[in-house]
């Protein structure tokens, strides 16, 4: 190679090296710009609606608050106070898939109610909302959930199908890859409880079993799903004492003699040095890892938000919340 080639290829290399940390650079500073630093809380309740309502084909109306806060702080009073950014009324949604469900009539009966069971948001930021409608023909399951993109969202409804026998409900759900659902579901609320899968495309309960997933004590209650960012899930146990217990369970790790996924009891919730005497309303993970509760005061008016302690079941009160279930969103 000559001196002449010699100096071409130089500013060659140093051309190409210098082109490519600064596409590495712009790179890293597109990234930086794309990851968000504050994630969104959301609060739904449900409204009141008309008693000539079809509730086995058509949702409750429900409310949505929606607040943006930092990531990696924990909550605090004033900041959830000065964050709150929108409260949207959803009106009643006619289902898509209008299949027929079981139905059976009741001898005793005191009116038509609504409730919401659980607000989850799936991998691609869907969110879904649960609802259960009771009838004197029956119990009716709807998810309530979003299309389109965050500034132009809009809502859209399904109906659970292929419960086998009309009083099963949807007492809490949470999200699984490939478009499925986890659920706990029992009889009109009260045990025995269980554990099934829902592929929320068609709204359908799922008959297999592939996750091996265990048994629940027939006399124990159980709610509140969530999981943490290494995939663990996580919720409520009620036994014959009336305490609730925080449980675990991961879907990898399966116990050997049954093959079942196995169920870890971790601690009893308490807050200022006792335990709980009810259920707590709901649990979710934010995205700094931090895991909350939503609970009655003392007073047992007022939904109040929590901070938990994993590790010890300990809570502390971070300000009232009057929302009935609440879930976070990157």
């Amino acid at each position: 190679m000559t001196p002449l080639q010699r100096r071409q290829f130089g500013k060659l290399v140093a051309a190409s090296l210098t082109s490519t940390v600064v596409a590495d650079i712009s790179s890293k500073a597109f990234a930086q710009k794309t990851v968000s630093s504050n994630e969104s809380l959301y609060g739904v309740n449900v409204l009141s609606t008309s008693n000539t309502r079809n509730r086995e084909n058509q949702t409750p109306p429900v409310e949505l608050n929606t607040a943006t806060l930092p990531i990696g702080k924990v909550i605090s009073a004033n900041l959830l106070d000065q964050k709150v950014l929108s409260k949207v009324n959803l009106p009643v949604f006619s289902v898509e898939n209008l299949s027929p469900v079981p139905k059976k009539p009741r001898a005793f009966f005191f009116a038509d109610s609504d409730r919401i069971t659980k607000a989850i948001v799936l991998e691609d930021k869907t969110l879904v909302i649960s609802t259960v409608s009771n009838t004197r023909n029956g119990q009716f399951n709807h998810l309530i959930y979003s299309v389109g993109s965050a500034t132009n969202r809009q809502f859209r409804a399904k109906k659970v199908l292929d419960f086998k026998s009309s009083n099963q409900t949807i007492e809490s759900l949470l999200s699984l890859p490939n478009n499925k659902l986890l659920c706990i579901v029992a009889k009109e609320g009260v045990p025995p409880f269980a554990l099934i899968t829902l592929d929320f495309r068609t709204g359908k309960i799922l008959s297999g079993d592939e996750l091996s997933l265990p048994s629940l004590p027939p006399n124990h209650r159980f709610a509140n799903l969530c999981q943490d960012a290494k995939g663990n899930i996580f919720a409520t146990e009620i036994g014959s004492e009336g305490i609730p217990i925080l449980i675990s369970m991961n879907l990898q790790e399966k116990a050997i003699i049954t093959g079942k996924v196995k169920i870890k009891r971790l601690t009893r919730l308490t807050f200022e040095g006792r335990p709980l005497v009810n259920d707590v309303k709901d649990l979710g993970f934010s995205a700094s890892g931090q895991l909350y509760a939503l609970a009655t005061d003392s007073s047992r008016k007022n939904n109040v938000l929590y901070t938990v302690d994993v590790k010890t079941g300990k809570m502390e009160l971070v300000k009232n919340f009057a929302v009935e279930k609440f879930v976070f969103s990157l």
